[in-house]
């Protein structure tokens, strides 16, 4: 426990905000728990005090009009559950917003030019329906002005809280963007074209004028589009002409109107553009390290942008853009205990031929000038869709400090590659990714590093895709560490939060119409064939993979006698987000390993 926590207590800052006063408010792992705190800009290095919220994680910080409150979202027990509530940046005031129905709630999103108006959309973990609400900040219920029965998400609202741009998610490749009225509640279909289906995010301009999408075509750049709100005609066109694989993932328009901030996903890392507002020429390549960077929010006077930066050997801090000069500046310089003693990190990204001719990109973490050979994990990210960047992982530097070599798969289904990789591992073509997972294995064993013993590990998608290499390559595994991974997808579909069924519907099959297909890939099909060890985690409260898809992998390997070591954890959902949870989660997996790959 001691050499796992000289690690997490190297803890990230990200999300920060950044008033007209010089104060940045953001969230921060520094107490094991991710909290709101609040620190003075201009004293980057000073220390920062706590907001007093609830002993729970908080998430997605916004704030109010007039910067005196900050609204945020709070759950218990990683549940999802999130409610709305609101705190002054003095630390006073603590209230939740929405106390009522039970909904697993996105983050709220505030109307500028109202001092008390917020909107947020919110479903039912039963049902895939996704409502909008509208509330205000000073009291009273909540008013739900629009409903989706596919799902989606609420993405922007404009400054007078009389417009809201929803997104709705039928499939990754088949997003769809509206216009809603918030007073009639009345949705106007923006993109794409009616028939046509594209993958898709959106943003208002700071008027609300215009809007802002950004979608990408197989086999071409992405690229950011301005339609005019009302009428829906094309007036500026931005193409990503450097990174061409790359997708756009973050849009921020600046409140004075003269820029947009885009945030560009290049599978293994991130970049930020600054593009004019009104032509959405370039303006601006901002030079970052190579890391993950993502985009917080501008301050109201459109001079500045917030960021949240990780690098491979730093964990996320808050960071300022200046969007006319594209120079950036820390708001936070705090100290680290023990960082700078951890031991130097090697990072690589390799391409590995696939068994079909496409590159698979793999991210390779070692300590740097280790002279003995390894054993390999193959780490396995969520997803499916989504990708393994270059950042700071608490649970790769600790590894590799006990001589493991991390590799790290973008392997098909991963995004920021091409849309049309990311769609390559959908339903039937899971076989196609499995191969991909085989072939990293065989490349990172034939490196001179490697001794030969190979582990697959992975959270979510990563631990369905651990119990599936298992059950389907048996031979090529010596152990698995499995986090809340999925074991049989037809019970994953009925029991999961009904609003991520949408995307598990195009990635795996459709209940109840291809339950052959969804049982052919899942693991508990070939459960049997299962002979190495296996690490089970799983928190109790998980929405997205339910237990029942632990406690049943779990019992069909005991019935059989292969070793199986189950964490359950009463107080995580999906993942872990208490720094002493993930501490005696990293000890129990360095036993389990040191005896299994040593038997």
């Amino acid at each position: 426990m001691p050499k796992v926590m000289r690690f997490l207590e190297a803890y990230s800052s990200s999300s920060p905000l950044l008033t007209k006063s010089g104060q940045v408010v953001f969230v921060s792992t520094r107490d094991g728990l991710p909290q709101l705190y609040v620190g003075d800009a201009a004293k980057p290095k000073a220390p920062a005090h706590r907001l007093p919220t609830a002993n729970e994680q908080v998430r997605a910080p916004t704030l109010t009009s007039d910067e005196k409150a900050v609204l945020f979202l709070s759950d218990v027990g990683n549940d999802n559950n999130f409610h709305v509530f609101a705190i002054g940046v003095d630390g006073q005031g603590l209230v939740d917003l929405t106390p009522g129905e039970k909904l697993h709630r996105d983050a709220p999103i505030v109307a500028r030019a109202k001092p008390d108006l917020f909107m947020y959309g919110a479903h039912a973990p039963s049902s895939e329906r996704t409502r909008l609400f509208t509330q205000s900040r000073a009291g009273g219920a909540p008013h739900e002005f629009y409903a989706d029965d596919r799902g989606g998400f609420l993405v922007d609202v404009s400054p007078d809280g009389a417009h809201a741009l929803f997104v709705r998610v039928n499939a990754d490749a088949d997003v769809v963007v509206f216009d809603v009225d918030v007073a009639s509640g009345k949705a106007k279909r923006l993109f794409p074209e009616e028939g046509k289906t594209a993958g898709a995010n959106a943003a208002y301009s700071a008027t609300a004028d215009r809007v802002l999408v950004a979608t990408q075509a197989v086999g071409k750049p992405s690229e950011l589009l301005a339609f005019d709100r009302k009428s829906g005609k094309q007036l500026a066109r931005y193409e990503e002409a450097t990174e061409k694989t790359a997708g756009m993932e973050e849009i921020v328009a600046t409140p004075s109107g003269d820029t947009v901030v885009v945030m560009i996903d290049c599978g293994n890392h991130t970049e930020l553009r600054v593009l004019d507002a009104k032509t959405l020429a370039l303006t601006k390549k901002v030079d970052l390290p190579l890391g993950l960077v993502t985009l917080g929010a501008p301050t109201k006077d459109g001079k500045r942008v917030t960021f949240s930066l990780s690098r491979a050997d730093a964990p996320f801090d808050v960071f300022a853009l200046d969007p006319k000069t594209g120079k950036t500046m820390p708001l936070r310089e705090d100290e680290r205990a023990g960082l700078s003693t951890l031991p130097a990190l090697s990072t690589s990204i390799d391409n590995v031929r696939a068994h079909d001719g496409l590159t698979i990109p793999v991210n390779t973490y070692r300590v740097a000038g280790a002279a003995a050979k390894s054993p390999v994990i193959v780490l396995v990210h969520g997803g499916p869709t989504g990708s393994a960047k270059v950042r700071w992982n608490p649970d790769v530097r600790y590894l590799t400090s006990l001589g493991y070599a991390i590799v790290e798969p973008n392997i098909r289904g991963s995004t920021g590659f091409g849309v049309a990789y990311v769609s390559a591992d959908d339903k039937e073509k899971r076989v196609d990714a499995l191969h991909d997972v085989e072939t990293v294995r065989t490349w990172a064993l034939s490196q001179p590093w490697a001794d030969g013993r190979a582990v697959i590990m992975g959270t979510s998608y990563g631990g369905y895709m651990t119990l599936l290499a298992l059950a389907r390559q048996p031979k090529l595994w010596n152990a698995g560490v499995d986090l809340s991974g999925m074991s049989d997808l037809r019970t994953m579909e009925r029991l999961e939060d009904q609003s991520i069924r949408v995307y598990d519907e195009s990635e795996f099959g459709i209940l109840g119409k291809e339950d052959d297909l969804l049982f052919e890939w899942s693991p508990l099909k070939y459960v049997d064939n299962v002979v190495a060890p296996l690490f089970v985690f799983q928190g109790k409260n998980d929405p997205i993979t339910p237990q029942n898809e632990a406690d049943q992998i779990v019992k069909a390997l005991r019935q059989r006698h292969v070793p199986v070591e189950y964490m359950l954890l009463a107080d995580e959902g999906h993942g872990i987000v208490r720094r002493e949870n993930r501490a005696m989660f990293l000890a129990r997996t360095t036993r389990f390993l040191e005896a299994r790959l040593n038997h």
